[in-house]
């Protein structure tokens, strides 16, 4: 009976031991950093840095051309000699203190991506309790572009919302605290009607005005070109 209580305690203390140092394997990270097509590191709003991936599958390159009267350079969506990718992409996110890379909801099936005019790109923050902002551009041809914007909040992607597809002829400029500003042309009435809109970050709801300005060639003029 005593050599029992001794096994059964032996056992006892041996499975006890093994659960208090197994420690289960990490489950697979879904892409390698190296399988970004376009990464970015952005800021939610209390500074803390986030990787972002922009990582496709069935790419293909192309190198933009007239004499191959490729689509996109006809339509404006490209210059002679852009780099051109085309795929099915997703965005990651990686926080720098865990060693996991996510996998958002965030997919892009069939997207042009043109790296030399940047249509992934960023807006760092210049200001305290701002985040940066992530924009997913899509080319409209004839000069114009679409843009999905996203954030990291709280340790989640997170995309602005009545953010998506808002047209314009040139990419945002900021204005101030989550605040910015861009225009749209439209030829056929020879105006620049001006978009103003404001972010909220915590609902991630996006507010319009549209400003009137006076010296409307002058701020276009004027207008910076930090994105590239």
């Amino acid at each position: 009976m005593v050599r029992k209580v001794k096994l059964f305690i032996t056992l006892f203390m041996a499975i006890a031991l093994f659960f208090t140092t197994y420690q289960p394997a990490e489950a697979a990270n879904p892409i390698k950093p190296s399988q970004s097509r376009v990464t970015h590191t952005i800021k939610d709003a209390n500074g803390n840095p986030y990787k972002i991936y922009f990582a496709g599958t069935k790419e293909k390159k192309a190198i933009a051309s007239y004499d191959r009267w490729d689509w996109a350079a006809v339509s404006d969506e490209a210059d002679e000699g852009d780099q051109l990718y085309t795929g099915n992409y997703t965005l990651y996110t990686h926080d720098p203190k865990t060693s996991h890379i996510y996998k958002s909801k965030f997919h892009f099936p069939g997207y042009l991506l043109n790296t030399t005019r940047k249509t992934v790109h960023i807006y760092p923050s210049k200001t305290k309790g701002q985040p940066d902002y992530l924009a997913i551009a899509y080319g409209m041809g004839y000069g114009a572009e679409m843009s999905d914007w996203y954030y990291m909040n709280k340790g989640k992607l997170t995309q602005v919302i009545n953010g998506t597809g808002f047209i314009h002829n040139q990419r945002a400029k900021v204005m101030g605290k989550n605040t910015f500003l861009t225009y749209v042309y439209d030829p056929n009435f020879e105006d620049y009607p001006f978009m103003k809109f404001t972010i909220n970050p915590a609902t991630g709801e996006m507010g319009q005005s549209f400003p009137v300005y006076k010296d409307i060639f002058r701020i276009i003029e004027d207008w910076p070109k930090h994105w590239q």
